[in-house]
C-alpha cells in the first residue's frame, strides 16, 4: 500500500458534548481545528437527521392576478377530434361562434383584473445554529445510546471536512465501548466512507502518546463521568479499570453548587458559569475556608493578636508576613513604606533615578491607584468574591422582532458569591440524614483500586508517580492539587519504622524502646539485619523506603536463612509517593493555552464542552487525547506504514470482515 500523506489523515475524537476533528497533520501539532457539538436534530423524514435545528416560520404575502399568483400546472390536452377533422377537410368554424368566444374571454379577463390582491400564508424554513431545543445527543457518559444519530453525526463531520478519496481515518474510542460497538463503527466507516485504512485507538493510550510516556495512570474527568485507566508499557490493563464512573464529573460539581446556591436564586446556568469562573476553587484537604469556625479560632487567640497585630475579631486576618496573613506569601507584601529608603539602591550609584521613582510612586499612591490590602488577598483568603454572569435578554421596542424572529442581546452583570464557591467537590446531601461521597474521594478510591489490580506489582509504584489528569471536567481551579491531597490523606504510606515491624522475622530480637523510636537494638556482630549503610536501622526498612527489592548480602559465618518471602517491592499495596507527570514542553500551541491545574492558574474548557465540566481558559493539555491522536497517526499512517498493525486496511477488511478490528485496536 502506498504511504499516506500528512494532509490526507482524518482524526475524529467523539465526546459526550463535543467532537474534536481535524483533516491533516500540521508541522507542529496543535489543538483540534474543528469542534462539532455532539448532537443532531430530527429531520422532516423519519430516521433522518439534520446538524442544526430547522425552524418553521410563517409569514403573510400578498398576491395579485396575473403577476404574483402561483399558477397551477395546466395539463395540455389534444384538440377535439371533430375540430381536427374539420381542419383537415378544409372546413372552418362559423365566425360568430369565434367572436362570441373571444368576447367571453375578454369579459373574463376584465372580471379577474377587477379582483383585489389576496393575502396568503407562506411557510419558510431556516436553520437556527444557536438553538439546542429538541436536540438528540447520541453519546451519554461515553456510551452510544442512539446509533442512527451517531452515524449521522459522523457523516456530517465527514461531509463538512470533505476529505479526498485516499484518506485514512483514525477514531478515538471511549473506554466504555464494547467489542460489538467497535465492530459496528468499523463496518460503517468502511462501507459508508470507503476509507482505505481505519484505526481505532483507546483514549487512555492516546493520552500516553501525548505525554510521551509508556506507563501512566490516566484520570479522564468528563462532563458526567470519570475514566481511570492504568497503562503499562503501552498496554491498557482492562482488569480493574474504572469505566464511566457516574457522579464524578463536571456535572456533579455543578449539581453541588445548585444545591448550595439554589435557595439564593441561582439557576443552573449561573452555577455552571460560576464553576467556570476564576473565583471557584477546590481547596486542598485541611485548608480552612475563609470565615468558617477554623478561621475564626485563629483570630480569637489573644497571644496571636498581640504578636501579629491582629485586632482579635473573628474574621480578622493577621498582618503577616507569611501564609494566612494579609500580606500573603506571593506579591501581597508590598506595604506603603513611605519614607523608607533602599540603602543598597543608593549605594549602587543610581541615587537620582531611585529618588525619582520614589516620587513617582508617591504621586500614584495619592491618586488612589493602589488597591486596599483586603483586595490584594488571594482568592482562597477572601470570604466573598464576584464574577461576571452573562445571559441573553430579549430586546424591546421596534427592533425587537425582525422577520418574525425575536432578537436577543448579551447582557453581563456582576454576581457576588460567598464561601460556597469552595465547596464544589464536597459531599452532596442525598437525603436529610445521609451524605453522598465527595467527588475527589470517589476518584481517589477508584485510582487506588485500579493500580492495585495491575498484575505486575513492580509497576505499581511507577503508576503512583505517573498520574495524568485530563478532561475538561478537571479544569476547575485547584482540582489536581486537591485530588493529590485526598490521595495522600487516604492512601499515602508514611516511611516510618512502625509500619514495617510486622516484616521483621521472629528469629531476631524484638524492637526495644530506644529514645522514642521503634528501631531494633543492634546486635553484636554484623548480620543480615544489620548493615552499615542503614545506620543501625533494619535494612528491610531501608529496602522498602528506597524501593530496593534486594536484600543485604549475607556475611561469612552467618547462618543461612531463606528470606525470599520477606523481600519488599516498595510496598505496592500502598504508595510511598504520589506525583503527576510533567507536561511536555515541545508543543507550544498546547503550552501557551495554559493549564488551570497549575498553581494559581484559572483556565478551563467546557465544552465542552464542549465542555464538560468547567471552562475557564484556552484549550490546554486537558485535551491531550487529541495531541496523542496526532502523534499516533503520524507514526502509524506515515512512518510505520502498517508494519506494527496500527491500522486496518481495506484489503484486510474485505478478507476478514469487521470482527478483525480487534487485532488492530490500539
Amino acid at each position: 500500500m502506498p504511504p499516506f500523506k500528512d494532509e490526507h489523515i482524518l482524526l475524529i475524537a467523539p465526546g459526550s458534548q463535543t467532537t474534536l476533528a481535524q483533516l491533516g497533520l500540521p508541522e507542529t501539532f496543535t489543538p483540534a481545528r474543528f469542534r462539532f457539538p455532539t448532537r443532531m436534530f430530527p429531520a422532516a423524514e423519519k430516521g433522518e437527521y439534520e446538524p442544526y435545528r430547522i425552524r418553521e416560520r410563517r409569514q403573510e404575502a400578498k398576491i395579485s392576478n396575473g403577476t404574483d399568483r402561483l399558477k397551477e400546472d395546466v395539463e395540455m390536452k389534444d384538440a377535439e377530434p371533430a375540430a381536427q377533422e374539420g381542419t383537415a377537410n378544409g372546413e372552418t368554424t362559423d365566425k360568430p361562434a369565434t367572436t362570441e368566444g373571444a368576447e367571453q374571454s375578454e369579459g373574463a379577463v376584465e372580471i379577474e383584473n377587477k379582483e383585489e390582491p389576496k393575502t396568503v400564508e407562506e411557510i419558510l424554513y431556516e436553520e437556527d445554529v444557536t438553538s439546542d431545543q429538541g436536540a438528540i445527543y447520541p453519546i451519554e457518559n461515553g456510551r452510544i445510546v442512539d446509533w442512527p444519530c451517531f452515524f449521522a453525526h459522523l457523516t456530517h463531520i465527514y461531509n463538512t471536512l470533505s476529505p479526498p478519496f485516499h484518506t485514512p481515518i483514525m477514531l478515538i474510542a471511549q473506554p466504555v465501548w464494547s467489542a460489538r460497538d467497535r465492530e459496528a463503527i468499523t463496518q460503517f466507516v468502511f462501507e459508508k466512507f470507503k476509507a482505505p485504512a481505519f484505526s481505532l485507538m483507546d483514549s487512555a493510550l492516546a493520552v500516553c502518546y501525548g505525554y510521551g510516556t509508556s506507563t501512566a495512570t490516566i484520570i479522564d474527568v468528563g462532563k458526567g463521568k470519570v475514566d481511570v485507566t492504568a497503562v503499562t508499557d503501552f498496554a491498557v490493563n482492562e482488569h480493574g479499570r474504572g469505566i464511566a464512573l457516574e457522579g464524578c464529573g463536571g456535572d456533579a460539581m455543578t449539581d453541588r453548587l445548585v444545591e448550595l446556591l439554589g435557595s439564593k436564586g441561582f439557576t443552573r446556568e449561573m452555577c455552571e458559569q460560576l464553576k467556570r469562573s476564576n473565583i471557584t476553587e477546590i481547596l486542598p484537604p485541611g485548608t480552612p475556608i475563609p470565615g468558617d469556625a477554623a478561621t475564626a479560632r485563629q483570630g480569637a487567640n489573644p497571644a496571636a493578636a498581640a504578636s501579629t497585630g491582629a485586632d482579635g475579631t473573628t474574621n480578622s486576618v493577621p498582618r503577616g508576613p507569611g501564609d494566612g496573613t494579609q500580606a500573603g506569601t506571593e506579591d501581597n507584601n508590598a506595604e506603603d513604606d513611605e519614607g523608607v529608603l533602599d540603602v543598597a539602591a543608593i549605594v549602587s550609584g543610581n541615587t537620582t533615578e531611585y529618588l525619582a521613582n520614589m516620587e513617582k510612586e508617591k504621586a500614584t499612591n495619592k491618586k488612589g491607584a493602589v488597591e486596599p490590602k483586603q483586595a490584594r488577598l488571594p482568592n482562597s483568603k477572601k470570604e466573598k468574591a464576584s464574577f461576571q454572569f452573562e445571559e441573553f435578554v430579549p430586546l424591546e421596542g421596534d427592533d425587537a422582532v425582525v422577520n418574525g424572529s425575536r432578537r436577543y442581546i448579551r447582557h453581563s452583570r456582576e454576581v457576588e458569591v460567598s464561601v460556597e464557591r469552595f465547596l464544589t467537590a464536597t459531599p452532596r446531601q442525598q437525603s436529610e440524614d445521609r451524605l453522598t461521597s465527595g467527588v475527589l474521594e470517589d476518584i481517589a478510591t477508584q485510582i487506588h483500586h485500579t493500580i492495585l489490580a495491575v498484575p505486575d506489582a513492580t509497576k505499581r509504584s511507577e503508576l503512583w508517580d505517573s498520574l495524568v489528569i485530563v478532561g475538561n471536567g478537571s479544569k476547575v481551579r485547584g482540582f489536581t492539587q486537591a485530588l493529590l491531597g485526598v490521595i495522600t490523606q487516604k492512601f499515602m504510606l508514611s516511611p516510618s519504622g512502625t509500619i514495617f515491624t510486622s516484616e521483621i522475622p521472629s528469629t531476631f530480637t524484638t524492637p526495644m524502646p530506644t529514645g522514642g523510636t521503634n528501631t531494633p537494638a543492634p546486635m553484636g556482630q554484623p548480620g543480615p539485619m544489620y548493615h552499615p549503610a542503614a545506620h543501625g536501622v533494619n535494612p528491610l526498612l531501608v529496602a522498602a523506603t528506597h524501593n530496593n527489592p534486594g536484600m543485604p548480602q549475607m556475611t561469612p559465618g552467618t547462618p543461612s536463612m531463606d528470606l525470599s518471602h520477606h523481600r519488599s517491592s516498595g510496598h505496592s499495596q500502598t504508595p510511598n509517593s504520589v506525583k503527576t507527570l510533567k507536561l511536555p514542553e515541545y508543543f507550544p500551541d498546547f503550552k501557551d493555552q495554559g493549564n488551570s491545574n497549575a498553581p494559581g492558574a484559572s483556565g478551563n474548557a467546557g465544552g465542552a464542552a464542549g465542555g464538560p465540566g468547567a471552562s475557564q481558559g484556552g484549550r490546554g493539555m486537558e485535551e491531550a487525547v487529541f495531541l496523542g491522536a496526532q502523534m499516533a497517526a503520524k507514526v502509524f499512517f506515515v512512518l510505520d506504514q502498517g508494519l506494527s498493525k496500527g491500522y486496518m486496511s481495506r484489503v484486510e477488511y474485505n478478507e476478514n470482515g469487521p470482527s478483525a478490528i480487534h487485532e488492530f485496536v490500539l
